[in-house]
């Protein structure tokens, strides 16, 4: 019975106490998604200490630039208008890079300022060849020198062009990749460059077309935070102090719209597009959502860019401030920021562009697999887990009269090179992301859930167990023995105790010693005459004599 009484008392403890636990575990799980979306905001914002603003200033992920160059096989028929150009595509040179936010400053209207230093370094490993491959291609600084030689009389024409044959200056010319990429080699023309176009970054005589681009920035970026506003995190504000450039035709396009590539602000569910601005391009891009692409694990949002990017403004009216002038669609003219060179941007081999641009190139192949391009970014963190952009440098050529050099040139827009820049996530880092995002969440409803099942079934155990005991006591003899005693006890005569000294006297022992002299003296006359009744009883203090039923039947 005393265990029983225990297991009963035992249940009823569990069943307090798990009901306890049961509602405070319910009471965390029904507020850990507001406290769990407060630290996610906190760790996705460009704060100072913030998970992201550890990403953003110095990405860990595998970036590389791969350069491709079109090599000129026919230099000399094309020049003199006898075949079309041909080209065969040489590459890739790929290098490895980083970009490293330098000097961040945090302001009080929630932006961030800093200058973005970008480091390539070549990787033999990961190329078709060496730099010192040598490119057959068109004489960038000699057409540069054309286009701005338009704007003096023929007669300063003539003297330029003499002064170019003197210098050897052609319209092509052979150089090593190294040269043409980041190094760079000495130029007639870029030294003198520096006289006529003050504000030109060839200061020191040397070019190439990304000459000036390694372990520099491109100026001062201030971006939002995104603390006040998750929307605007890592958005645009000021490029060098201004919130837009001056190249185009109106603000539509001069403004700078959207993030700097690397990371964004978080994703709805079904977004509508992506925009980010990079200073090569004089502009902003947009590529719109195409769908969700699984990285190892990590659930990413897509967008690739469609023909209105480089369409013109008759096909896309929004594009019309872009039109430096009347062209097909397909090209974007950067002349007014490339200090007037005659440089347009396309996607690789014309992809996506008007058919015209291959009449007179014999060599492009433009297809999506080789030349398209995509962003994916995480929803959650807004970081661009897969970029790949792909663009290509095109020269515009024309005759110049006056300049001998291009007198019976073939006109058009011819290829340089294209370059594609490429970020990959690895299953390491998807694995720490994942980690840093969601294990707490995982950590979280896994021990609060299992605390909520443990609780419940300690419930239903307790339950089951108060609900057996009190059936058990329900059919337990002996409490059925205990109640017949208790109603025996009320037809009974109680009689106090009295010692010799006819005083009540507590406990049993003086009556029972009383009652065995009795029986004792009874037995030695040969037969038992009590003083109590037949069938008396001691009990506790008292003596117990039971009533005679026939006594009731008479009263």
């Amino acid at each position: 019975m005393a265990a029983k009484c225990m297991s009963r008392k035992a249940a009823k403890i569990v069943l307090w106490v798990a009901a306890a636990i049961l509602v405070v575990s319910v009471t965390i799980l029904l507020i850990f998604p507001t406290v769990y979306k407060n630290q996610l905001k906190s760790d996705v914002t460009l704060t100072d200490g913030s998970l992201l603003t550890g990403i953003w200033r110095d990405i860990p992920l595998p970036l590389y630039e791969k350069l491709y160059f079109f090599n000129i096989t026919n230099g000399d028929d094309f020049l003199n208008n006898k075949a079309p150009l041909n080209v065969t595509e040489m590459g890739p040179y790929t290098y490895s890079a980083r970009w490293v936010k330098r000097y961040p400053e945090w302001h009080s209207n929630g932006t961030v300022s800093y200058r973005e230093t970008r480091t390539y370094h070549f990787e033999p490993q990961l190329s078709v060849g060496s730099q010192e491959d040598v490119i057959t291609t068109l004489n960038g600084p000699l057409i540069i020198a054309a286009e701005i030689l338009k704007q003096y009389s023929p007669f300063e024409r003539t003297l330029a062009s003499l002064a170019l044959g003197i210098a050897g200056e052609h319209v092509i010319i052979q150089k090593t990749v190294k040269e043409l990429a980041y190094e760079g080699y000495p130029d007639t023309i870029m030294k003198l460059a520096r006289f006529v176009v003050p504000n030109s970054p060839y200061q020191d005589g040397r070019f190439s077309w990304l000459y000036g681009k390694n372990a520099t920035n491109d100026g001062v970026f201030t971006v939002f935070t995104g603390e006040t506003d998750p929307k605007l995190t890592n958005i645009i504000n000021k490029w060098n102090g201004q919130d837009k450039v001056t190249f185009w035709k109106n603000d539509t396009c001069n403004t700078i719209k959207g993030t700097s590539i690397e990371t964004g602000p978080p994703l709805p569910d079904v977004p509508e597009s992506y925009t980010f601005f990079q200073s090569i391009f004089c502009r902003s891009l947009t590529f719109n959502y195409t769908g969700d692409v699984n990285h190892y694990g990590v659930v990413t949002k897509r967008f690739k860019p469609t023909q209105n990017v480089f369409a013109n403004g008759t096909e896309y009216p929004d594009n019309s401030c872009f039109d430096v002038k009347a062209r097909p669609s397909g090209v974007s003219d950067i002349k007014n920021c490339q200090f007037g060179a005659p440089a347009l941007i396309s996607w690789p081999h014309f992809y996506m562009a008007d058919p015209s641009y291959l009449k007179d190139i014999n060599g492009l192949q433009p297809n999506e697999e080789d030349h398209s391009s995509h962003l994916d970014a995480d929803p959650i963190t807004g970081i661009s887990l897969d970029i790949q952009v792909r663009f290509q440098i095109n020269l515009e050529m024309s005759r110049v009269p006056g300049l001998l050099q291009f007198s019976n040139v073939p006109e058009g827009i011819f290829p340089v090179f294209w370059a594609g820049l490429e970020i990959h996530v690895t299953d390491d880092w998807a694995h720490f992301l994942k980690g840093q995002l969601n294990n707490p969440k995982i950590i979280a409803y896994s021990v609060l859930g299992g605390l909520v099942l443990i609780c419940l079934v300690l419930i239903i155990i307790s339950l089951i167990v108060l609900r057996k005991t009190a059936d058990d006591d329900e059919d337990d003899p002996l409490i059925d023995v205990k109640e017949e005693h208790k109603q025996n006890l009320s037809k009974k005569v109680i009689v106090p105790n009295y010692n010799s000294s006819d005083s009540y006297k507590e406990g049993t022992s003086g009556i029972n010693q009383r009652r065995a002299m009795k029986e004792s003296e009874a037995s030695q006359s040969g037969s038992i005459n009590s003083s109590f009744p037949t069938g008396a009883y001691e009990e506790d203090d008292v003596t117990v004599i039971p009533v005679d039923p026939s006594i009731d039947k008479k009263s």
